[in-house]
């Protein structure tokens, strides 16, 4: 019994996750399978809400689902807020249907939730987020602009992108890609061309890192990796090949010495803002999309692995596009040709410098 006991205690501490503090949790972070140290959305919002309940003596909590699927989101959904939470973050887009079940749940109308990269969704289908609901998206084609835009600024015109699954965020990162690249090939008067797949998964896989080391040894010199953990893929690749990589949503320039750069997400900002906005009484929910005239996109901040691109010519560029006098085309202009970029007519012949070679 004893055993049994023990037993249950640490599987306990699995589902529920490791708090920060010894007071009551008011702020929660519900991870999905990616955890806290994934160099991405959920270590990002993790970062903020440690920050927050640290500085303001606030207690606060992460919560690991005992399955990564709507029940398993919803029921630590539901552990977390049982348990003191005020404030709940979720993030990524796996918590979709989740949350759109929660939100029409009276009991937790007091709650206020951060949702990060999605909107509350009903058997896949969108629904307006609860008065109690901030979600947030990115402008995804900026960053990815600007990966792209200083890598041929930089020197590179042989480049790749490895997009996962081709959903709008996705292929938004890379239309932004491929006009970044063409419009720093239009200044400096090159050609360029763009290897281009979407890999079908976020998870890495040997063959990824086998159709990345293709490209590598075929001439590729650089591959912007879009898509969760097949980043492990690329970079490994690179490694190999003694190429070079660009990251993504996060500052993955610790995971690889290949990693140039990386297209951000301020997703820690994004948390923190919100976190400020309940204390303060300010908090708005509803469905919001953030870009480059709040800082909320960009590259990471380092730029020591560029050759000559210069923080000067970053700021100059980023201004443009915080302005709206670069003006980028995105999934929406065209729908149809489902992350295509040689389907998409506009984005095609505005490519006047960049070949792209597209593997579907």
């Amino acid at each position: 019994m004893k055993k049994l006991i023990a037993s249950l205690m640490v599987l306990s501490m699995v589902l529920v996750g490791c708090s920060g503090s010894n007071k009551k949790t008011e702020i929660a972070l519900i991870t999905d399978s990616g955890g806290i140290n994934d160099k991405s959305f959920n270590q990002s919002a993790w970062e903020a809400v440690k920050e927050y309940g640290e500085k303001n003596d606030k207690g606060y909590k992460y919560y690991k689902p005992a399955s990564f699927d709507d029940e398993g989101y919803k029921k630590q959904i539901k552990s977390a807020v049982k348990n003191g939470a005020k404030i709940v973050v979720l993030p990524g887009f796996k918590f979709a249907n989740a949350m759109g079940d929660i939100q029409e749940d009276k009991t937790y109308k007091d709650v206020k939730f951060v949702c990060i990269d999605f909107t509350p969704t009903k058997k896949d289908a969108a629904v307006d987020p609860a008065e109690n609901v901030y979600c947030a998206s990115y402008k995804e084609q900026q960053p990815g602009y600007l990966a792209g835009y200083a890598a041929v600024k930089d020197g590179y015109t042989k480049l790749g992108f490895m997009g996962g699954i081709s959903l709008p965020a996705v292929i938004n990162y890379g239309y932004g890609y491929l006009q970044g690249a063409n419009d720093a090939a239009k200044e400096l008067n090159k050609k360029i061309t763009v290897n281009y797949t979407y890999t079908g998964t976020f998870n890495e896989s040997p063959s990824i890192k086998t159709q990345a080391t293709a490209w590598y040894n075929g001439g590729t010199e650089i591959i912007f990796s879009c898509g969760g953990q097949i980043c492990n893929s690329v970079f490994a690749a690179a490694e190999d090949t003694k190429k070079f990589s660009i990251g993504v949503d996060s500052d993955q320039k610790d995971d690889s010495k290949t990693v140039v750069t990386s297209a951000l997400k301020n997703v820690k900002q994004t948390v923190a803002d919100q976190i400020t906005a309940v204390y303060d009484n300010k908090f708005k929910g509803g469905a919001y999309v953030l870009d480059a005239s709040g800082s909320y996109i960009g590259l990471s901040s380092d730029f020591s692995r560029f050759k000559t691109f210069k923080k000067a010519d970053y700021e100059a560029e980023y201004a443009k596009i915080k302005d709206g006098t670069t003006k980028i085309l995105t999934h929406s202009d065209d729908e149809s040709a489902k992350g295509n970029p040689n389907k998409t007519v506009k984005l095609k012949a505005a490519l006047t410098n960049v070949t792209v070679k597209f593997e579907g």
